[in-house]
């Protein structure tokens, strides 16, 4: 049994207990301003780990990608300072991940998602590489305008890149991954399988949103290393590495991916869809309001980046819209924009 006082644990000085108050204030993050909480998890008991194909996997906390480089993004007009996203105090200490911690209310939403997912609709307004059978994709990337649309329990928004199905977008303003296999798919951690091995920026993090009205993006990039096959998802304009999502996953996608789409995307399981991107339709395509894919690119299968030929894919006119411009400078390269108000019923 250990008693406890104010001042000390039964065999600790005061300086001791202090050290460890420190030590905990590391490894345990404090809720971020939006009340989510991040816990310090050992490398190899993050829930990656729980999937049955990576039960003998030999990755460790230090592992880098073997990856053809890309040029770095000047911070420019379509940057913001003020969405600069990753937990204070430099992160989780060497060795351990940041993962969000679980609530019931996650559990709630997500039980009654899944429920409503097989009756609920799907509406794209995307860009997509033209059907090309001698395409070969090993990555994709682009610049993601950040906008925060008005979504009903069951029901999301999102700015999406694909590489076949595996997809980054933000919903509600977060930062998150979504893997697809058939009829299995995840978001986040909540499905094991990728890989974090960045100790500050976590997945499933909140975005800040701009307060002057002007659009601002970031930047994202799923690049496969070809070396071992893994999909490394990479962020902001210096392409820092978040992780992974391990060759072992993959049943039908183990070589390159044959097509990439740039966009938005909305769900529902109710009558009424929610806004997609800023709410409107990109007629005028303003990049101070209109939601937008900047710098879209995709790289082929010896790790060139190349300007992608594209068509629109679009199938709810009425609610959605996509526009193609393509590039006019240097800045802001090739664009997608897109959104719409959704529907009013």
């Amino acid at each position: 049994m250990i008693y406890l006082n104010y001042n000390e644990v039964e065999g600790l000085s005061k300086k001791d207990h202090e050290a460890l108050e420190r030590q905990l204030k590391l490894l345990n993050k404090p809720a971020t301003e939006y009340g989510d909480i991040y816990d310090c998890v050992s490398f190899y008991q993050q829930p990656a780990f729980d999937h049955p194909l990576l039960k003998n996997h030999t990755y460790h906390p230090q592992m880098k990608p073997s990856l053809s480089p890309l040029k770095r993004d000047k911070i420019s007009s379509t940057s913001n300072s003020c969405s600069r996203i990753g937990l204070k105090d430099g992160g989780c200490p060497m060795g351990t991940v940041p993962i969000r911690r679980t609530t019931k209310e996650d559990l709630i939403r997500e039980r009654r998602f899944n429920a409503s997912y097989a009756g609920g609709v799907l509406h794209f307004a995307l860009e997509q590489t033209i059907n090309d059978p001698n395409l070969k994709i090993s990555g994709a990337g682009t610049t993601s305008s950040i906008s925060n649309p008005k979504v009903l329990p069951n029901q999301w928004s999102a700015s999406i890149v694909k590489v076949d199905p595996i997809l980054y977008g933000d919903t509600r303003t977060r930062f998150f991954s979504l893997f697809k296999a058939g009829t299995i798919q995840c978001f986040n951690t909540r499905c094991p399988g990728f890989v974090i091995v960045n100790t500050q920026i976590p997945l499933d993090m909140i975005f800040p949103t701009s307060t002057h009205g002007r659009v601002f993006g970031k930047r994202f990039f799923i690049q496969r290393d070809l070396k071992n096959g893994r999909r490394w998802l990479r962020y902001s304009h210096d392409l820092t590495q978040i992780g992974f999502w391990p060759p072992e996953l993959f049943m039908g996608l183990k070589g390159f991916a044959s097509q990439a789409p740039w966009g938005g995307e909305a769900f529902s399981s109710v009558p009424t869809f929610p806004p997609m991107g800023s709410g409107r339709f990109p007629k005028f395509v303003d990049t101070d309001k209109d939601a937008f894919c900047s710098k879209i690119s995709i790289l082929d299968s010896v790790g060139n980046t190349r300007d992608p030929a594209v068509s629109s894919f679009e199938e709810a006119h009425a609610l959605y819209g996509v526009a193609n411009k393509p590039i006019t400078n240097k800045e802001f390269g090739h664009a997608v924009f897109f959104g719409g108000p959704g529907s009013n019923k």
